[in-house]
């Protein structure tokens, strides 16, 4: 808990430097290791875990915000981040309207080099469900989180939308977590040699 502080304390920080910038949807995000799961269906394998906010505010179970980290058999590799409420970065796009839009995933701690892929994003209901592309990243963002570092994802879409800058924090203190994200990581390894 007093991790999450810190790292809440370290997100304001990054916020307000963020808010002096142009137009910004700056949403920090907080692995809650206890609720992550791995689990193998056929050839693919998903991590899943729900995301809280730097406040901890209690969210309806349809409306918490998750991951999900997928790998496909023949190397794909997808990352999902469903928001709501005040995390959702881009309220103001419909159920009609998709985005689609260059964006680039950063280690914060240069464990891994930065990727630049697509982002894909589009409204379900009232969550808005962002999915990049990040094959060949899987296993260094379940590492990272696994040691306690955190993950950046950046996108400009112009127009009327913000540009994103949306970060993921783990505390790593989680056996649970660990054991799940690592058999993430070997399963992946696998999926990404066939």
């Amino acid at each position: 808990m007093k991790f999450i502080k810190v790292l809440a304390v370290i997100a304001f920080a990054s916020s307000c430097l963020d808010a002096a910038r142009a137009e910004e949807s700056a949403v920090h995000l907080f692995l809650n290791e206890d609720t992550a799961e791995t689990k193998i269906d056929g050839l693919n394998v998903r991590l899943r875990a729900e995301l809280t906010d730097k406040d901890l505010q209690e969210r309806d179970f349809t409306r918490r915000p998750r991951v999900w980290i997928t790998c496909y058999d023949g190397g794909r590799q997808i990352m999902t981040i469903d928001t709501a409420d005040d995390l959702d970065p881009w309220p103001s796009v419909v159920d009609d309207r998709d985005i689609s839009v260059k964006a680039k995933l950063t280690s914060q701690t240069g464990s891994f080099s930065d990727l630049s892929t697509q982002l894909r994003a589009s409204r379900i209901t009232h969550l808005m469900k962002i999915s990049v592309d990040i094959t060949g990243r899987a296993e260094e963002i379940a590492r990272s989180w696994i040691q306690g570092f955190p993950i950046k994802l950046t996108a400009s879409p112009g127009g009327d939308l913000n540009d994103l800058n949306l970060v993921i924090f783990s505390e790593a203190r989680s056996s649970v977590f660990r054991t799940e994200a690592a058999a993430l990581v070997r399963a992946c390894e696998i999926l990404a040699a066939r």
